[in-house]
């Protein structure tokens, strides 16, 4: 036994993942929103290198039943928006999107039919703690949730896509800045409030299918923990709700299902996801992505500071390095300085905790914003 054990060998096992390199992704979406036609293309890369690489010079346009045509524009690399930006999908008219590569590759949608959209009954946030916390936290803070209903027997699918805006300070006002000499800051609070904007990047869908009503009450849409800035003064998030067909609904399910049943060799195996695309003289090739056509509603809601205790870093003032101050190079002029009542004054390790701006916001509210 002992000379089986240390004379055996383990074969390492490499899958056959080459043949999955190099093919075109589609990333689309047409609904009768206020967001405008637009697809982005990219070719897959290989599964050690991951990086996202698009796809340039393509020809794109969508039809619809009437063989009306509306032309797509390159605006960045591998982004195509509609020409006519007033352009909107029309509830019960069926689409397709066309595409046409430099390589004289062409490829098609299935037909999508664009269902009429549901009405967003209410978005809402609740105060959850770590003990009843799907997502394992380990942090106080808030799960926000939408309900609504169809009107319309035939949507019973939904995606929904969020963005969030939030407004935030940095830790310290500036009084003074050292640039060689001590100098009066003309406005010490001009540089700490922000406002930042971010899509949230999870996929989140149901089904009202088997429901009576076909109503969805109580639906958990994204947790915002306090281990962020985000709800520290008042929090924003926009709902955009996409009616889409049984067959969006499957891919996205495929794609959850994969994503979470992975982790050990008997589990679920990797399997090629394909969406509703299709090369036009080659239908055995594989083609990554969905084109989306769907109802659209939305709704935006704003929360104020939650009665929360908060866990985000905050800067500590630094008042012994204030001492060498004069020994600070140029390249790190100008140096900030607060001057905190009852404790003096006070440099800090980074500019971050004076300037709200080196955390990625801006110091222009949103149009939006209450």
């Amino acid at each position: 036994m002992l000379f089986i054990t240390f004379t055996s060998c383990v074969d390492k096992y490499w899958p056959e993942l080459d043949k999955y390199q190099n093919l075109l992704v589609v990333d689309g979406q047409l609904t009768n929103g206020n967001d405008p036609l637009a697809v982005r293309l990219s070719v897959s890369s290989p599964v050690n290198k991951g990086e996202y690489i698009p796809q340039s010079g393509a020809e794109l346009y969508v039809s619809d039943e009437n063989q009306n045509l509306i032309q797509l524009t390159e605006v960045e690399a591998g982004t195509y928006r509609a020409m006519d930006t007033s352009f909107r999908g029309l509830a019960g008219y069926v689409y397709q999107l066309h595409i046409n590569l430099p390589n004289g590759q062409s490829y098609i949608s299935d037909p999508c039919y664009l269902k009429a959209e549901s009405p967003i009954d209410a978005v809402y946030g609740n105060i959850e703690s770590p003990e009843n916390l799907a997502n394992n936290s380990g942090f106080p803070g808030m799960q926000f949730y939408v309900e609504n209903h169809s009107e319309n027997s035939d949507t019973s699918y939904y995606l929904w896509r969020l963005s969030q805006t939030w407004e935030y300070k940095s830790t310290f006002d500036i009084d003074y800045t050292w640039e060689g000499e001590f100098i009066p800051y003309p406005d010490p609070d001009s540089l700490r409030t922000c406002w930042i904007s971010t899509n949230v990047n999870e996929v989140i869908f149901g089904s009202t299918e088997y429901l009576d009503p076909t109503a969805v009450n109580q639906f958990p849409l994204h947790f915002v923990s306090t281990k962020s800035k985000k709800l520290s003064i008042k929090y924003s998030l926009l709902v955009k709700q996409l009616s889409i067909s049984e067959e969006a609904f499957k891919f996205y399910n495929a794609i959850k299902q994969q994503n979470i049943d992975q982790g050990e060799m008997w589990m679920q195996q990797p399997i090629q996801i394909l969406g509703n695309m299709h090369n036009v003289n080659n239908p055995n090739e594989p083609v990554l992505g969905y084109f989306i056509v769907a109802g659209h509603s939305e709704k935006r809601i704003f929360v104020s500071r939650p009665a929360l205790e908060f866990y985000y870093d905050i800067c500590t003032p630094d008042f012994e390095s204030l001492r060498w101050i004069e020994f600070e190079p140029e390249s790190n002029w100008p140096i900030y300085i607060d001057d905190i009542m009852f404790l003096g004054w006070a440099m800090a390790q980074s500019n971050v905790c004076f300037d709200c701006r080196l955390e990625g916001g801006s110091l222009t509210p949103p149009d939006f914003w209450e």
